[in-house]
């Protein structure tokens, strides 16, 4: 399968990346800056430019069977990179006539703010108040895209190994606030091997 990565050079991006190279798909990383992307391999293409600009965009998706939109911004102040990159990417898409698309937002937004505790709601509508926005215009234009999209929503992502045990469906609660960021990989490659979730939108926690 080729696929094109975008926000490939952060934590999750890397391990979607480095899954998806070892399953033995062709990998299309956008990047703005190559020299952070410290993989190389013979599958393995690299795109560099800058998420607003169409004609980059354009030359990562082109020829691609899928895209997988793992933008993020660790910063706390506002910031509308989630959703306004993701709508260059689907502007992309359309224009090169691919159509299935991936894309990381949270636990908590649109519907599955009911399956939150009372402590992360107030974070969510405090602290994380502007990133929180962010992923909700950025998950309205995905489903008004058109586009075979599947949005999954981790809970509280970290940096342990893939277990390939973790629940997965829609509005479902956590069991704990923590997903391995490499077991969200494993459920994009999962979904796009499988492509039973089209359409919807998957809480992924342990």
């Amino acid at each position: 399968m080729n696929i094109a990565v975008f926000g490939a050079t952060g934590k999750t991006g890397l391990e979607i990346l480095n899954q998806s190279l070892a399953k033995g798909d062709v990998v299309t990383a956008f990047v703005r800056d190559p020299l952070k992307l410290e993989v190389e391999h013979e599958n393995l293409k690299v795109v560099k430019g800058d998420i607003f600009e169409a004609a980059s965009v354009g030359q990562a998706i082109q020829g691609q069977d899928a895209v997988v939109c793992a933008l993020g911004s660790s910063e706390l102040k506002k910031t509308t990179v989630r959703a306004e990159g993701t709508k260059s990417i689907i502007q992309g898409m359309k224009d090169n006539k691919v159509k299935r698309l991936i894309i990381i937002s949270a636990m908590g937004v649109g519907e599955s703010w009911d399956t939150l505790s009372g402590i992360n709601k107030f974070f969510f509508a405090t602290l994380l108040k502007s990133s929180r926005e962010d992923h909700e215009a950025q998950e309205a234009a995905v489903k008004e895209s058109g586009l075979d999209w599947t949005i999954i929503r981790p809970s509280g992502l970290v940096d342990t190994p893939r277990t390939g045990i973790y629940d997965a469906g829609e509005n479902i609660l956590a069991k704990t606030s923590k997903i391995a960021r490499a077991d969200v990989a494993d459920l994009i490659l999962k979904e796009l091997e499988q492509n039973t979730n089209i359409g919807k939108a998957l809480t992924i926690s342990n």
